[in-house]
């Protein structure tokens, strides 16, 4: 019996999740009310209740869903990686949004992506300054090393998002092995690599 309320449990969710991008191709995220929502998912209110407090918390279960995803293409990610396999993991970042560019999309136009661009974003700067990341490396100047850090993260952040909504005449195919140069470029002169 439990087992068949843990189910319920998480098919509700993800009506809801799932009901909430639909009604946000539509409309502002501000415009979309728990009634609509929960009428959308085939839930009654009661039921979304029972999972989220509010809208903006099915927003950031939705968030953190990809961006746990997301972090699930870099556990395995050291500084080794960066210089001599960048261009895969980049090509599996692509191939990951490129699976549900109408889902990146719609997340991406709410409050112009801020909020999921902030997750990956950050997550990636924490794990590049990790001590699991930079394990048997030495790093030559932090301050410049978090600035690059920042510098390469976000540049290739808002380069993969323009070229996702058809602003920078580039596709998708390209960026791997362009955003994997500039990567390493950007980023190995701060290492003492053993």
């Amino acid at each position: 019996m439990a087992k068949a309320e843990y189910r319920s449990s998480i098919r509700s969710r993800d009506l809801i999740k799932s009901a909430l991008l639909s009604l946000l191709m539509d409309k502002d995220l501000d415009e979309i009310t728990v009634s609509a929502l929960a009428q959308k998912a085939g839930v009654n209110r009661g039921t979304f209740y029972a999972h989220y407090k509010n809208i903006s918390e099915v927003l950031e279960s939705i968030q953190s869903d990809v961006a746990r995803q997301l972090g699930r293409l870099f556990q395995h990610l050291d500084a080794d990686s960066i210089f001599y396999d960048c261009e895969s993991i980049l090509s599996a970042c692509i191939d990951f949004l490129r699976r549900s560019p109408e889902y990146y999309r719609t997340l991406l136009t709410i409050d112009n992506g801020k909020g999921m661009l902030d997750l990956w974003r950050s997550s990636l700067i924490n794990y590049l300054e990790s001590s699991s990341f930079l394990a048997g490396n030495t790093i030559r100047n932090a301050v410049s090393y978090r600035c690059a850090i920042n510098f390469a993260i976000n540049g290739a952040v808002e380069l993969i998002v323009d070229t996702l909504a058809g602003k920078t005449g580039l596709s998708l195919e390209v960026l791997p092995k362009e955003l994997s140069r500039l990567i390493t470029e950007v980023l190995d002169p701060y290492f003492h690599r053993r």
